[in-house]
């Protein structure tokens, strides 16, 4: 099989020869591929012994790593509930590591060689551990990330310490993936802002602050009435003492602007004075959605209470995506992109797009976290934007019923809800 490859990964490939090599740098710049070319050279021929791919969880290790290594090799992928292969006479494991908890997954393997996928995105406990289980003499690592914050635990104390560790790191920009076009690659430039633009597009590592959404302006506010959507969603953030919210977006995947938050329903307890019950709350938000036929709604997975009064007011509950970074990402780029407009009734929703913001104290310990507070509208929309959207935005789910719906997300039995064995809900 002949490839076209660039200087850099040429580079890369023949300069990885150290304990931890990182491939980092801007999306789609060709890390993925040289980096995966290096590691089948060493399963091949690297010393003896035991390898593991990594990655945050068993469907990225698929997505992200798999399909291209099998791809590469010529050989069928194996199946996504695969845990262990045997690649050249070796044992290759794939192991998630979601969290802090992975750490005991990997205690006492002893490994010749390790596969990184979004490295940056591993607990730090984790890659420390796997630092250890690197013991057999002539072990390397070979991992790809994408920039975070400066502060972050693998810049500062790997990748800038390239004088204790034995290390090699490359930056990777577009242009050094060499089968993107221009019409393309202007494409991904256009698609990013802020701190995302500078991570993923110039593969710097740079600091989150200021304001989150900072291409918001009058451009992505709207009076005027638009022909009916395809379809409707909605999404739901749930408070007792905090704000309760509900808002209602008009999808068209195939006329601008896509995405429409058309109403909100605001509740905040402390202006009122008092607070409202689960049930209060639930007949609220199933007359505010009463006119609008919408296909789903999407609520914070930890909202079980209020989550059981929607569903016995016959209402379509998913529970939705609270990936914070990548629904902050998502609804970052279709503000920039206008792709998303918002009703100027939805004030809430408008002020609290408008002053979200980076927290400095969450920066300071290398973590993108935004300020909590003053933020229920913005979260009730990035659980909907995160979840319908996740795939992009022509989603195919949004054209099946949501009987189907309903059936790709809790298996062939369809109705009814995990944990429940009575009632029908749809």
């Amino acid at each position: 099989m002949t490839f076209v490859t660039s200087p850099k990964q040429n580079l890369s490939y023949v300069e990885a020869t150290h304990r931890f090599n990182i491939w980092c740098g801007a999306v789609r710049s060709g890390k993925t591929f040289s980096s995966i070319r290096k590691f089948i050279d060493r399963l091949k021929n690297g010393v003896p012994g035991d390898a593991m791919i990594i990655g945050v969880n068993r469907g990225t290790i698929h997505r992200n790593v798999l399909t291209h290594l099998y791809k590469t090799l010529g050989f069928p992928c194996p199946s996504p509930m695969t845990n262990k292969t045997t690649l050249f006479g070796r044992d290759v494991y794939f192991v998630g590591a979601p969290d802090i908890s992975a750490v005991t997954t990997i205690q006492g393997s002893t490994l010749a060689y390790a596969y990184v996928d979004e490295a940056a995105c591993l607990p730090e406990p984790f890659w420390k551990m796997l630092e250890t289980r690197l013991s057999v003499p002539g072990a390397q690592l070979f991992a790809t990330c994408n920039p975070e914050g400066p502060s972050h635990w693998l810049k500062k104390d790997y990748i800038d310490r390239k004088g204790v560790h034995d290390l090699i790191c490359w930056n990777f920009t577009l242009d050094d993936n060499p089968i993107l076009d221009e019409k393309y690659k202007n494409a991904i430039k256009t698609s990013f802002t802020g701190m995302f633009y500078k991570r993923y597009v110039l593969g710097e590592w740079a600091m989150a602050t200021g304001a989150i959404f900072d291409s918001y302006d009058e451009t992505n506010t709207f009076t005027k009435t638009y022909p009916a959507p395809l379809y409707y969603v909605a999404g739901v953030d749930y408070g007792t003492v905090n704000p309760t919210c509900c808002v209602i977006a008009a999808c068209n995947p195939k006329v601008w602007p896509q995405i429409r938050i058309e109403k909100e329903y605001y509740f905040d307890s402390a202006k009122v004075g008092r607070q409202k019950k689960d049930s209060e709350l639930a007949l609220d938000i199933k007359n505010f959605l009463s006119t609008t036929p919408i296909n789903a709604l999407y609520v914070d997975p930890a909202a079980a209470s209020l989550k059981l009064e929607l569903r016995s007011h016959d209402l379509p509950v998913v529970d939705a995506n609270n990936d914070v970074l990548f629904g902050i990402k998502l609804m970052s780029n279709m503000i920039h992109n206008k792709t998303l407009i918002v009703h100027k009734s939805c004030t809430n929703l408008i002020d609290q797009i408008q002053s979200y913001a980076w927290c400095p104290k969450a920066q300071a310990r290398g973590e993108d976290e935004p300020i909590k507070s003053n933020d229920h509208a913005v979260d009730a929309c990035r659980y909907m934007l995160a979840t319908a959207f996740k795939h992009g935005l022509d989603n195919p789910d949004m054209h099946k019923s949501f009987d189907e719906i309903r059936r790709d997300v809790y298996g062939e039995q369809g109705w009814g809800f995990i944990g429940e064995s009575t009632g029908n809900y749809f």
